[in-house]
């Protein structure tokens, strides 16, 4: 069943296979990573937002849904227990096209709000995951401001940059867990480790436009798991001289920014 409505500018999609599109969507780039604990969902007539950061606040998440989903406006909720949720909807009996998923709601101090995703399979097998409620996950995850910042370098990751990535950091993540950017001559390399240990500097692109030449650092590891959702999505990888490097990932459900303050 698929039913549209237009509210404000923008069309909302209220749709069993969506919802759950959606929800697949969102644990893919946050508990799929195994950085998150948790994720703030907050929608409006306008957009759905995603939120969270994780607990050391060394990876801040901000992201946006493509279209509105009519069962988050007006509402904010929270997802905790991620591993029970990505079981719930790789179960092969949710899977099926006569499965129903539906976001439940619940009337609190007058309003409507969501309480609940109920899975149900053809065959009558059913599921239920509980929201964390508005004021609990707001107490969690305070509201993220970000306004922004200019990026000196930015650059579309290959699939060989990718590869002599992971290749190096399984060699050396064991006693070098960071990296540090650099321009050369016209191109970026990564430096793993120093002059005074095991080290490497990997060419990760041979033209870019603009310079970095300070010593930031970025956790090998972190960025990677990142990196490696481009594997079905569009990603952009911008640092700046500031300390700031932001990982966009275009999934075609949704835009999600991945900003990683520097360590020194």
């Amino acid at each position: 069943e698929i039913r549209l409505s237009l509210v404000g500018s923008e069309m909302c999609i209220r749709d069993s296979n969506y919802i759950k599109d959606v929800l697949k969507d969102v644990l893919r780039h946050t508990h799929d990573l195994s950085i998150f604990e948790m994720v703030k969902i907050k929608g409006t007539s306008e957009v759905t937002e995603v939120e969270t950061v994780d607990a050391d606040k060394t990876v801040i998440l901000k992201g946006t849904l493509n279209n509105p989903v009519v069962d988050f406006i007006d509402s904010t909720v929270g997802l905790s227990s991620m591993g029970v949720l990505k079981g719930y909807v790789q179960y092969p009996g949710f899977e099926d096209e006569n499965a129903t998923v539906q976001v439940k709601t619940q009337d609190r101090n007058g309003d409507t709000v969501p309480t609940e995703v109920e899975f149900v399979s053809a065959d009558g097998t059913d599921a239920h995951y509980r929201f964390m409620l508005a004021d609990v996950i707001n107490q969690q995850l305070k509201d993220i401001k970000f306004k922004g910042a200019e990026f000196d370098v930015t650059i579309e990751p290959s699939q060989k940059m990718l590869k002599d990535l992971t290749y190096f950091n399984t060699i050396l993540g064991a006693y070098e867990a960071n990296f540090s950017p650099k321009t050369e001559d016209g191109a970026l390399v990564f430096n793993v480790g120093d002059g005074a240990s095991n080290r490497t500097k990997i060419v990760v692109n041979n033209n870019v436009d603009g310079e970095i030449n300070t010593d930031w650092n970025w956790p090998l590891d972190v960025v990677l798991r990142i990196l490696r959702l481009g594997d079905n999505s569009t990603i952009d990888m911008s640092f700046n001289n500031q300390g700031l490097l932001q990982i966009k990932v275009d999934s075609g459900m949704g835009v999600y920014t991945y900003l990683l303050p520097a360590r020194s």
